[in-house]
């Protein structure tokens, strides 16, 4: 059998479903899922903050320039003066480029799969999906649970203001069909993410459900609240009934919170702010983002993708002219943005921020044979051999290079990287062990993840 979306806890479904029945049902088992994981932890738990650049960014026109490679190879861009030594950026990144002393490069990550989804899957994941066949990639109930459902289940919060994990602004699709990593997987549906499927640069971004129906008030919202307190009080119920009932308490308790409505609501922040994020998707995905983690949510995953969650970096054609234009531009505003705001609040010494895509792009300008949809004279294909990904915040040493790619960005020349230990690694930056033992669904015990993390990417002093 399938993986059955309509059981997530989608926008609608959450929120939607009830107050009546169903909703305080589904999201007390949410909480009550959260409830029977927790475990001590020796540091305190960090948010996270995934931005994902949906399509795969060119690592030889980002973070990795090679200005003495050949012109076939080096592309249009030149690199800016490195903010720190070794560190060849973008000239179309100047403003994330005057974060570099804040945040850590890994310029040495490598996988086998040359194609989005199983790429964007493994990436999610941490787990290889075992094929680079998109058909048999469709979501199913067996699948590793996506890194914010670990996250959740291994550091549950102790609050819950707004729901612990949530994707926006789309489901993420390629070839026709949403793909894995994007749910809970063998936790069950308890730890799926809420799912905004939203454009919050829209003048109309409402999130339904934080603001009460017309036909119900705050005050009748309590009155329900207190007789579920006094039917508890006079039913005999088994200890098991005890709990769902409390967690059912809880969920009326976020739609009552304040604070959980409001974390919603872009309109609050000054329009000069919204202005320095951006008034695009992306940008106003991570203003959104940094509210949420304000609030208390454990992981947000915010994707720079398309209206329908197709991928924006996927630069077959055009490459120079997409990325001079358009990606890169709205990159350096949003991330510089999200850095300043974050530190601005204290927030980011509490919050990791990684950023990267599910793999680079080829570092010839033309060369195809990666993928079946090639690359044109000015684009770039596919390309997992050896890509970025860039970590800030949390427990992450600051200002490290991490790994050398070759004379081409084509390979790794040192100190190659896994994405099982890229996920180790934020996990450990999270202040989460990467192998503490969870629970599945049907009871099997299973690490976190099976990679190593990498040491001279963390602190904890």
């Amino acid at each position: 059998m399938g993986y059955d979306a309509r059981l997530e806890l989608t926008r609608r479904q959450f929120f939607h479903v009830g107050i009546g029945g169903a909703f305080g049902l589904g999201l007390a088992q949410f909480l009550q899922a959260e409830a029977q994981a927790r475990a001590l932890q020796k540091r305190s738990v960090k948010s996270l903050i995934f931005l994902f650049l949906y399509g795969g960014p060119s690592q030889i026109d980002t973070w990795d320039l090679k200005p003495e490679a050949p012109v076939e190879y080096r592309g249009e861009f030149k690199p800016l003066t490195p903010p720190i030594p070794g560190l060849y950026m973008s000239e179309y990144l100047p403003k994330m480029a005057a974060w570099a002393r804040r945040f850590s490069v890994i310029r040495t990550l490598h996988h086998t799969n040359r194609n989005h989804q199983p790429a964007g899957c493994r990436l999610f994941t941490g787990v290889d999906p075992g094929s680079d066949n998109a058909a048999l990639l469709a979501p199913q109930p067996s699948d590793p649970p996506a890194l914010g459902s670990l996250a959740v289940k291994a550091a549950p919060l102790k609050t819950a203001a707004v729901p612990p994990f949530i994707m926006l602004p789309a489901r993420l699709h390629d070839q026709g069909s949403a793909f894995k990593g994007q749910h809970a997987g063998w936790l069950g549906h308890a730890f799926d993410p809420l799912l905004l499927e939203q454009d919050p640069a829209s003048p109309n971004f409402r999130v339904e459900g934080f603001s009460l129906p017309a036909n119900l008030s705050l005050q009748q919202l309590e009155r329900r609240r207190l007789l579920l307190e006094q039917l508890d009080s006079l039913a005999q119920t088994s200890p098991e009934r005890a709990a769902l009932h409390q967690f059912q308490k809880q969920a009326l308790d976020l739609l009552l919170s304040s604070r959980g409505r409001s974390a919603f609501d872009l309109s609050a922040e000054p329009d000069k702010l919204r202005d320095r994020y951006g008034r695009n998707r992306f940008g106003q995905g991570c203003l959104l983002a940094r509210r949420l983690v304000e609030a208390g949510a454990r992981v947000v995953f915010v994707s720079d993708c398309t209206a329908n969650g197709h991928h924006e970096w996927d630069t077959h054609q055009n490459n120079f002219k997409r990325l001079k234009e358009v990606l890169l531009p709205r990159l350096d505003q949003a991330y510089s943005a999200l850095m300043e705001d974050l530190e601005a609040r204290g927030l980011l010494d509490e919050t990791v921020v990684y950023v990267g895509g599910e793999f680079g792009r080829t570092p010839r300008v033309g060369q195809a044979g990666f993928s079946g949809a090639g690359a044109s004279k000015d684009g770039r294909d596919h390309y997992p051999n050896c890509f970025p990904g860039i970590l800030a915040g949390g427990y992450v040493r600051p200002g490290v290079l991490y790994g050398e790619s070759d004379s081409k960005a084509a390979y790794p020349a040192k100190n190659p990287v896994t994405i099982e230990d890229l996920v180790a690694t934020i996990f450990a930056a999270m202040g989460l062990d990467p192998h503490t033992t969870i629970t599945s669904l049907d009871g099997r015990s299973v690490p976190l993840t099976h990679g190593k993390p990498i040491e001279a990417l963390l602190t904890f002093s």
